[in-house]
């Protein structure tokens, strides 16, 4: 079976449940319309009768019960018309005037079929009812029976009944076309997302599943396919940059410990020359392996694996020892690092402890040899709307604008830094930490020198220690 034909009863399938729906809703209210209107109309036809007999029994007031009598027989020769049935008995239940003959007395309203009514006279005038609602009434000297015909109900209730099936069948009818259109663009739209996830899979990483401006539930599902793509494609891209970083800065020291290699293969004789070369070639070798034990951590770090060990860790006490722990590194090469962390309140972010170290003491380490003799660093703790912020600034020589971004990629080297001792990824692995603690990284200029600004997610009162 075709894809079509596939789309198509799905369509179809749709367009009959929302006509199901709307037939079943169009059946409940004309339902409720169909008792209301059918009540309210008894209780007209009942005040109807109500009157007629109150205005009969008013006349005996006047004209006694011969007054009654004369005034029944003067309605019932004209009843036929308008249905009305009139029966007036004396006190021995014997007949006195009226359209019908005797009918045995009943207490309360009662609906009595035509057929069982002992019309007097020919009845030709055609019916629209098919009963007649009446009750007796009490009057002096024997009792009154006044009843009306259904017809007006009945008619009533027949538009009704019409009109629902109209209405059901123009419904049913709108809701298929309705339903098998709203069903076809669905699905044209899952087509849009298959043909897309295919183009993908085929290796067109740039292809996009189109959203429109309903903001329905496909429209979401969209967005968050396009959002994982987006995800896919940055992480595929980096991993070709990376594949390159790594073919481009690996090839020149591997080159180097080749070179010596050969140098020591071509002088045996030499033992102090040969461990010299060999000496190189190792610190070689574990300079490269130290690139790779870096770049595996920021793999970890990226998987997400290490959140399972998060505690809850006061920024506070660990700035304090990392600024202890560096002074003197920092005293080298005759910087001066100072700290403004004792005066703010105790701060808590929910984290990995090492890896939060290995954060601040990258960045701070970073300023340290990437700063001239004598420039000043500092680190300041401070809170900014319930979240913890943590400022490193110092007065070197700054990173260009240009480059801000491109720095925080795996062993990617400003070229004024080349010269300086290092793999590229110190930057990389603080990105990476602060993504996985949820981080927000801002670089900055301090003219002169850069402002690097961490800010921490807001700690909810149960991760406060």
């Amino acid at each position: 079976m075709t894809k079509t034909r596939l789309t198509q009863r799905a369509a179809i399938r749709l367009a009959a449940l929302v006509a199901a729906i709307v037939s079943l809703t169009n059946l409940a209210i004309f339902s409720v319309l169909y008792f209301v209107i059918s009540a309210q109309l008894v209780d007209n036809l009942k005040a109807h009768v109500d009157e007629v007999q109150r205005t009969l029994s008013d006349l005996e007031v006047n004209g006694g019960f011969d007054g009654v009598a004369a005034m029944v027989n003067r309605h019932a020769a004209v009843a036929q018309s308008n249905e009305d049935i009139y029966l007036l008995v004396d006190g021995k239940a014997e007949y006195v005037a009226g359209n019908i003959r005797v009918i045995p007395r009943f207490s309360g309203w009662k609906t009595i079929p035509w057929d069982e009514l002992p019309l007097i006279g020919a009845w030709t005038t055609p019916r629209t009812s098919t009963a007649v609602l009446g009750r007796w009434t009490p009057v002096k000297n024997g009792a009154l029976f006044v009843g009306d015909g259904n017809g007006d109900i009945k008619d009533a209730q027949r538009v009704l009944l019409t009109g629902l099936l109209w209405g059901i069948g123009l419904s049913v009818f709108a809701a298929m076309i309705g339903g098998y259109v709203s069903g076809m663009s669905a699905q044209r739209r899952i087509a849009k997302m298959d043909a897309v996830l295919n183009a993908v899979a085929s290796g067109h990483l740039k292809e996009r599943i189109p959203i429109g401006r309903a903001g329905d539930d496909l429209d979401q599902v969209s967005a968050l396919v396009n959002a994982t793509l987006n995800r896919l494609q940055a992480l595929i891209d980096n991993l070709k940059q990376v594949s390159m970083d790594i073919a481009h800065d690996l090839r020149t020291p591997i080159a180097r410990m080749r070179q010596k290699l050969e140098i020591a293969q071509w002088s045996p004789h030499d033992l102090a020359g040969y461990q010299e070369v060999v000496g190189a070639a190792v610190q070689e070798i574990d300079e490269i392996s130290e690139t790779f034990d870096a770049l595996l951590r920021i793999s970890e770090i990226e998987s997400g694996a290490r959140k399972t060990s998060f505690v809850n860790v006061e920024l506070n006490a660990l700035l304090a020892n990392i600024l202890d722990a560096l002074e003197a590194v920092a005293e080298e090469r005759s910087h001066e690092l100072s700290g403004s962390i004792g005066d703010s309140p105790r701060m808590f972010v929910h984290g990995d402890r090492k890896l939060l170290n290995q954060l601040f003491i990258n960045l701070i380490e970073n300023a340290i040899v990437h700063c001239p003799s004598g420039s000043g660093i500092g680190v300041e703790l401070s809170e900014e709307d319930g979240r913890p912020k943590v400022t490193v600034k110092d007065t070197g020589p700054g990173i260009p604008a240009a480059e801000r971004e491109k720095v925080f990629r795996r062993l990617y080297r400003l070229e004024k830094s080349r010269s300086t001792k290092g793999n590229g990824l110190g930057l990389s692995l603080v990105a990476s930490i602060a993504d996985l603690h949820g981080a927000k990284i801002l670089l900055a200029d301090n003219n002169p020198g850069l402002i690097v600004v961490i800010t921490f997610p807001k700690q909810h009162a149960s991760n406060a220690a």
